[in-house]
């Protein structure tokens, strides 16, 4: 059997370590960008047709503003500079139980629970064993109660790493299958594959978490409402703007998702055939896999962990390679015959 180690396994992992930085320090600008395009707008929403708006006596009193009018744009810069610490110290609440609650976060919003080594003493050895091979501390285990047959790992340290299967997997699958698909997720932990995800659906949470609050900010304020009405303006325009803001957070979130690579599947099914020497395994148990993955009850953001998300109705927002193209990669790796016509795609 040819090596089936990634090539440049080392640099990947670097890769994927910058990229995990540039996460951390790109979600909080987002969240920035997005606060000021709010207060912004909003300011313009309330401007006269010369583009000059009243910031009231309350605003004038926090930002020492001489009486009259002043121009949307500068009412928009100073209200997005008075928000920014509160957004950087947000953001900073949300890395920190990200980090200490990543584990409790994820397994909460995927319905899993904790499994010891008494409830399933194989699924424990055949981790271990992995494990042991690489010289590394073993993940905790959790499992979904589910018929679906799925897997994904998750955590951003040695302390918070963890392997979740199905119940339907684990019942379902043979014992070889099983180490395979161990294998790979293992290999998702040691490719760093694990941090970088687990981060994005954290990030991605904050920006949904963010655009929440602004719906709620103006549609449920009746204070404020009273107050544009009295206007003559009404909320329709703040409550379209809070919705635009949050479909391109969403988007935008949605976006740096995908920019992770779908290369990273192809990477642990290979490093699942190292770790375990039969790629007839990692075959068969996507062959299993296959058509009997999706759990809508999860939240997207961890579905894009699992070690399969069926694809949507573009291609273009798949966050895995088809499972066709990746049996034909891990034939092509194990020197197995083909069955059939299958697409072999670059993981170059």
């Amino acid at each position: 059997m040819p090596n089936a180690s990634p090539i440049g396994l080392s640099t990947y992992q670097w890769n994927n370590n910058l990229k995990s930085f540039l996460v951390v320090a790109t979600f909080p600008l987002l969240l920035i960008g997005l606060v000021a395009l709010f207060f912004t707008f909003s300011s313009y929403a309330l401007a006269d047709p010369t583009g000059m708006v009243d910031p009231g006596p309350d605003l004038r009193q926090i930002f020492g503003l001489e009486p009259g009018r002043i121009p949307a744009l500068d009412l928009g810069y100073l209200l997005s500079l008075a928000a920014l610490p509160y957004v950087l110290g947000g953001s900073a609440l949300w890395i920190g139980i990200g980090f200490l609650l990543n584990t409790t976060i994820i397994q909460g919003a995927a319905m899993a629970r904790p499994i010891t080594r008494l409830e399933q003493p194989e699924l424990y050895n055949l981790l271990e064993n992995l494990c042991i091979s690489r010289g590394i501390r073993m993940p905790k285990l959790y499992v979904i109660d589910t018929p679906a047959l799925n897997a994904f790992a998750s955590g951003l340290s040695d302390d918070s790493y963890a392997i979740t299967l199905t119940s339907g997997l684990i019942e379902k699958l043979n014992k070889d299958e099983i180490e395979a698909v161990l294998g790979h997720e293992l290999t998702h932990i040691m490719n760093r594959d694990v941090r970088l995800v687990v981060l994005t659906v954290l990030f991605t949470g904050m920006l949904a978490f963010a655009g929440e609050i602004l719906l709620r900010m103006f549609s449920h304020n009746t204070s404020y409402r009273s107050r544009s009405r009295e206007r003559g303006s009404g909320v329709v325009p703040f409550l379209l703007l809070a919705i635009v803001i949050l479909l391109i957070g969403r988007l935008l979130a949605t976006l740096l998702r995908l920019a992770l690579s779908r290369r990273r599947e192809y990477m642990a099914d290979a490093g699942s055939v190292e770790l375990t020497k039969r790629p007839d395994a990692m075959i068969s148990a996507l062959e299993k896999i296959s058509g009997k993955a999706d759990m809508p009850f999860v939240p997207s953001g961890v579905r894009a962990m699992m070690i399969e998300n069926p694809p949507g109705l573009l291609s273009l927002f798949d966050t895995h390679p088809p499972i066709a193209a990746r049996i034909a990669v891990l034939r092509r790796i194990g020197n197995l015959p083909e069955k059939g016509e299958s697409l072999i795609p670059s993981v170059g």
